[in-house]
């Protein structure tokens, strides 16, 4: 079986909002064995939603999905297109205008706007689902073998019509098959690729792998359609290889992120962390507690941006600031050291550097980073060196800021 997947949105064409959905639901098809065979984009437009619609409903797919364009507003066509793309009409659904007006109530208080009203109109013979974190219905419908699901385009009102959804979509065996997907961090694609060809060469003409580069990661994973029982347990055995022979750069075994995987090599041990972040203004901080629990090892973190702030706060001394400069090894050192020392916890961890633009100097250009990690026994500091605008370099400095410390962690395990 296979699926396509139609996402309307102005926004998501002109790059104004980068898609989620389609990524969100070609993940959960391919985990119930369904290939998504084509994802298209189109614009806010009757006659571009209802050419793409035909496209995809002509290549024969069993299942068609559509996300966008359910909203109240007048650039709001996909129920119209659909049933114009069928040659069916719109029928106001009582029950559905009940849900919307229920969900105002919920959500604001008021009555829904007169406008709203044209969210309870769909293609004669849908089935409509209300909306349990949203306003807007989906609704179902069958067409020459194709079952069709148009959701909203709101992330979140597409994960909760997942939860109903999936119910009616099988979970095929032998369809497509994927195998787990291994997160690797402080290694980069092309050097992963060269060091894992070996252990690639004997697969099976069935399997193809992927590596996917995603700021500072590097995602891999084997997949192909109707792959035998014997070559699935030639890819599982590929995959513990794999596992075994990358050990110190893998993180996905220990969560699905890196703030994660982090988190739980630190409680594993009973550890606490204590951050010193200047350029990177408490983003390493930040995403350390997005994760839920994390005040279990995360202590506290300092955002010494001035000099003045690392000298009294952390206790940088003021020579070494004078003399090495904000940004420098020795700076990064004592921000780890002096964090760890002052909060009394048992690793730190310290980040400088020039996130730009401006700032920089010959010898220190934009982008320029040096992250210290320290425990009681050693402290290790790294020089990295960035190129991006301010918000990409803040990223990426964070991103090598946490995978220092998923890399010191897990070297002690290793030794």
């Amino acid at each position: 079986m296979n699926a396509a997947i139609l996402c309307v949105g102005t926004e998501l064409v002109t790059g104004m909002v980068r898609d989620v959905n389609a990524s969100f639901l070609s993940h959960k098809l391919l985990g119930k064995g369904i290939f998504p065979k084509w994802i298209l984009f189109v614009p806010d437009s009757m006659e571009e939603t209802v050419s793409g619609f035909r496209f995809l409903l002509e290549q024969g797919v069993d299942f068609l999905f559509v996300s966008g364009g359910l909203g109240p507003t007048v650039d709001d066509f996909t129920r119209e297109a659909v049933a114009r793309a069928l040659g069916k009409s719109l029928v106001f659904c009582e029950e559905a205008w009940e849900s919307i007006r229920q969900a105002f109530y919920r959500i604001r208080g008021v009555e829904p706007p007169e406008n709203n009203r044209k969210q309870a109109f769909f293609p004669e013979g849908a089935r409509f689902l209300p909306n349990g974190v949203g306003t807007a219905p989906a609704f179902i419908l069958e067409e020459r073998g194709t079952r069709i699901f148009v959701l909203p385009g709101v992330p979140r009102e597409v994960e909760f019509f997942w939860g109903l959804l999936e119910q009616e979509i099988p979970t095929l065996r032998g369809g497509v098959y994927r195998s787990e997907v291994l997160k690797f961090c402080g290694i980069g694609e092309s050097q992963l690729e060269e060091k894992m060809l070996p252990l690639l060469s004997g697969l099976p003409q069935s399997l193809r792998f992927a590596f996917l580069p995603n700021y500072g990661e590097v995602w891999f994973f084997l997949y192909g359609q109707d792959v035998s029982l014997e070559d699935q347990k030639r890819a599982e055995e590929t995959i513990a290889a794999v596992k075994s022979a990358f050990m110190p750069y893998l993180f996905s075994p220990f969560g699905e992120t890196l703030e994660e995987a982090v988190g739980k090599l630190l409680l594993e041990r009973g550890w606490r962390v204590a951050l010193a972040e200047s350029c990177t203004g408490g983003l390493v901080g930040s995403r350390i507690t997005d994760v839920p629990g994390s005040s279990r090892y995360f202590e506290r973190g300092y955002i010494v941006y001035s000099n003045e702030a690392k000298l009294t706060d952390i206790g940088v001394p003021g020579e070494v600031l004078r003399h090495f400069g904000a940004v420098s090894e020795e700076t990064a050192r004592y921000l780890a050291e002096g964090v760890r020392k002052k909060t009394g916890v048992d690793i730190g961890l310290g980040v400088t550097g020039i996130a730009g633009p401006g700032g920089e100097s010959p010898e220190k250009p934009v982008g320029l980073v040096y992250i210290a990690v320290s425990d009681a026994s050693r402290t290790e500091v790294r020089k990295f060196q960035f190129r991006g605008d301010r918000l990409m370099n803040k990223r990426f400095f964070s991103q090598a800021a946490l995978t220092m410390l998923f890399i010191f962690l897990r070297e002690r395990d290793i030794r």
